[in-house]
């Protein structure tokens, strides 16, 4: 008998025997605090959206959430763990949303309606419901409205919107200012090279009108998001699709007239929910979730050893560190994704036995081509040893997109812009604005083609010739990390590259996503690629880098927001005088989704 192995044994199932003990007694002691306080329970747990509603929350000290005047922004994370909680309790009659100036994506509004639908699953496996008697209701209250905020709230049970209020879901709309003619006065000019003439990310700068190609791609992308909405305000409120487009055509509608038509199902103050919600001589009482979770039924939940990781890759991606400006930069955003610290990132992941599998959140219009493939290096790396999951967010497009294809699987919203696959190179040529305000540039040069990134000049025909076949050589590598990513045939890659630009919906019939579906889609295919169960007992852990005694230190002192202001305050000022953009610009290709796309009003 191998005694070793079998004390080994023992002593993993008497600490299992002693955990579980555990939490069933400190289960025991909120439940007997519960029944003391039992007046207090909330009848309706209550959510505020006042701000922009993003997908993951930030990794912050837990003690950051007792300082005063500190608002964390509301996530999808945080409210999926709240909705799971508010669903295994038997007392809770519902949810109520308020919605009060808070903003989100369409992608966004259908991650929530997710959320509604699988909360309803929870409350009807946790409570044995039968046929949905005594289910609880999500009761949205729109303040403020807008077409994903409708959207959100059509999947709810109950809509109410104030007598002030207006039904606002007005459609799409897709803009772009073109400042070619802009430039030329100031003596500038932009010399573009790019694959395809869907790829327009810098038309804006080359041309004075929207190109046929441009115009087509964006009434692909309207048609299919604009079906999107009208489907998804007919199933959630039970009307046929062509009274919803009649509807949208009518807005602004009046609280009375979105009643009329059962857009709403009442119209109130705030102030008047609990007489609403509640029955004859009772209000019902109506708790925010920070309160009203105190006083949950607590039961012992499974826990397993293994967890899922999470790396979330947000902004346009440059070589370097990843950076947070204070405010945007033209292209670029106010975050951009460094490749340095991505590399480091996922590292961190492969060197961490506990995470079993990785979910790859990818929110990116793309950005430079050498950073993306230094990324896509690493996360070719770290598939081959773990699973990897792409789940893509509002934006996963062009050097988004290269970074998503080692994914063993890629889960997107149909609302998710993804694609755009394709290269394109620019340099401004400025010569013209020296020249009027008689600045004169004198160089000297060694090597016939030392200019080719200098702004003094357009390309010459040799120059541009070799750009060209530079640029031809990227989108063949691109290509062929796509062809080989998704198991697709290279030769017919064109006609769905191209630089065109997809919604998640058509990207999933040409076959570059796997999938349709939220967060929690992507959480549980990680679960099952890396043989885990996926009732919820999986942990996710948010993949950080390795830190140095000092940033460990600032951390736990909570001193991180404040350092990270003024870096991003330095990084702002070293963009603008030492002009980090234009060098990059100039002498880097280009993985760029092309701004003013289907706008939600």
């Amino acid at each position: 008998m191998n005694w070793s192995r079998t004390l080994r044994v023992a002593g993993r199932r008497l600490r299992s025997f002693l955990g579980s003990s555990w939490r069933r007694f400190i289960c025991g002691l909120f439940n007997f605090r519960r029944w003391i306080l039992q007046r207090r329970l909330a009848d309706y747990v209550v959510f505020e959206l006042t701000s922009e509603l993003v997908e993951r929350a930030p990794v912050l000290p837990r003690w950051y959430a007792f300082l005063p005047g500190l608002r964390v922004p509301l996530s999808l994370e945080y409210l999926d763990r709240a909705f799971y909680q508010t669903a295994r309790d038997p007392d809770v009659k519902g949810i109520v949303l308020l919605v009060k100036g808070g903003t989100m994506s369409l992608a966004k509004a259908q991650s929530m309606a997710a959320l509604f639908e699988r909360f309803h699953r929870w409350d009807e496996t946790f409570n044995e419901l039968p046929n949905g008697v005594g289910a609880k209701q999500i009761i949205v209250y729109l303040e403020q409205m807008n077409t994903p905020l409708y959207l959100m709230a059509s999947a709810a049970d109950q809509i109410f919107m104030p007598p002030a209020s207006r039904w606002a879901v007005m459609g799409l709309r897709s803009e772009a200012t073109y400042v070619k003619d802009t430039l030329e006065r100031i003596g500038v000019q932009a010399d573009v090279v790019k694959i395809a003439p869907w790829k327009t990310a810098y038309d804006i700068f080359t041309r004075s009108d929207m190109s046929d190609a441009d115009r087509e791609q964006r009434e692909w992308l309207l048609d299919d998001i604009f079906e999107q909405i009208v489907n998804g305000i007919s199933r959630g409120r039970n009307l046929p699709p062509e009274q919803v487009k009649s509807l949208i055509d009518k807005a602004l509608l009046f609280p009375e007239q979105a009643l009329a038509a059962g857009l709403v199902d009442g119209v109130l103050y705030e102030d008047q929910l609990p007489e609403k919600l509640g029955r004859p001589g009772r209000e019902a009482r109506l708790v925010p979730y920070r309160q009203a979770h105190k006083l949950f039924l607590r039961t012992p939940e499974p826990r397993s050893k293994k967890a899922i990781g999470v790396l979330s890759l947000t902004g346009t991606i440059v070589p370097g560190s990843s950076r947070r400006y204070p405010i945007p930069l033209p292209l670029f955003g106010a975050d951009t994704l460094g490749s340095n610290t991505v590399q480091q990132l996922i590292r961190a992941a492969m060197t961490n036995d506990r995470l079993a599998a990785l979910v790859l959140f990818v929110d990116s219009p793309g950005g430079s081509a050498l950073a993306s493939d230094v990324m896509w290096r690493e996360l070719q790396l770290l598939s081959r040893q773990k699973p990897v999951v792409v789940y893509m967010g509002d934006v996963a497009a062009s050097g988004g997109y290269y970074i998503a294809a080692p994914g063993r699987k890629i889960i997107a919203q149909s609302a998710t812009f993804t694609g755009s696959i394709g290269v394109l190179f620019m340099k401004p040529v400025t010569q013209e604005m020296y020249n009027r305000i008689d600045a004169h540039r004198v160089s000297i040069q060694r090597g016939e083609n030392a200019d080719l990134f200098a702004d003094t000049h357009p390309w010459r025909a040799e120059q541009r010739n070799r750009i060209e076949a530079d640029i031809r050589r990227t989108y063949h590598e691109f290509k062929t990390r796509v062809a080989k990513g998704r198991h697709l045939n290279y030769e017919e890659l064109d006609p769905i590259c191209s630089g065109k630009v997809w919604t998640g919906n058509q990207a999933l019939s040409h076959n570059l996503v796997d999938e349709l579906g939220d967060f929690h889609v992507a959480y549980l295919r990680a679960c099952e690629m890396a043989n885990l169960p996926i009732d919820g007992s999986v942990r996710t852990i948010p993949v950080r880098p390795r830190e140095h005694l000092m940033a460990q230190s600032a951390r736990s002192l909570g001193l991180t927001r404040w350092i990270e202001w003024w870096q991003g305050t330095n990084d702002l000022a070293a963009a603008v005088f030492h002009r980090d953009w234009q060098r990059l610009l100039a002498q880097e290709h280009q993985w760029l989704i092309a701004d003013g796309l289907p706008r939600i009003e």
